[in-house]
């Protein structure tokens, strides 16, 4: 990718989070950063933004590890910030960090975006995901799904229990069990309020109906 390309790339990136989260820099050295940045001067960015991840400020933690993400010198460290940034609840920073996890396994198919049915069965059956909520009204479940940005990482379905309608969201796709265990232990506090639990795909793939039923 060109360099003008990844720097404006960097620069959205760094909006988007502060127009996402509840959470604000301190208006200097937040337009200190992004003149840095939009300047190419990377090691002033960071030099500004360091201080503040390291006092535990999540968004300046995620701006931090779009720096080195871009620099391809220190994944580790990219990924520790990212943890710290989603810890601290900036579900973006939870996000980017799950990104790998949520592409789909081989054999399932790849869509660009995706209703809440279709994500889930375009997932590997063998796979786990993450159930977030189940409630017997759709729209509590659409608007937790829309609220999160969840679009495109997770799905909703509709099954009958007991003669009623419930409605399930669940969230991430993971080979294992231990990588779900994992992924619902650094959960953003926004996504643990119903106490997230691990589900094969397989068996929701199984029961799930339409949402609309006929």
């Amino acid at each position: 990718m060109p360099v003008l390309s990844r720097r404006a790339s960097l620069i959205r990136g760094l909006i988007l989070c502060l127009l996402l989260s509840p959470i604000r820099l301190p208006a200097a050295e937040y337009e200190r950063a992004l003149l840095a940045l939009d300047g190419g001067d990377d090691k002033t960015a960071t030099e500004v933004l360091l201080p503040l991840a390291r006092e535990g400020d999540p968004v300046a933690a995620f701006d931090l590890a779009l720096i080195l993400g871009k620099l391809n010198v220190a994944a580790d460290r990219a990924n520790d910030w990212l943890r710290r940034a989603a810890r601290s609840g900036l579900v973006t920073a939870y996000h980017r960090l799950q990104a790998e996890a949520m592409q789909p396994a081989v054999g399932s198919r790849a869509m660009v975006i995706a209703s809440p049915e279709d994500w889930i069965r375009g997932q590997a059956s063998a796979r786990y995901t993450l159930q977030l909520a189940s409630s017997k009204k759709r729209k509590r479940i659409e608007n937790y799904y829309r609220q999160n940005q969840l679009e495109g990482q997770a799905g909703y379905y509709r099954n009958r229990r007991k003669g009623e309608d419930w409605y399930a969201l669940v969230y991430g796709s993971y080979a294992t069990r231990e990588e779900a265990r994992s992924a619902a232990e650094n959960l953003p506090a926004s996504l643990r309020q119903w106490k997230p639990w691990i589900r094969r795909i397989k068996d929701i793939q199984r029961i799930m109906q339409p949402l609309d039923a006929p």
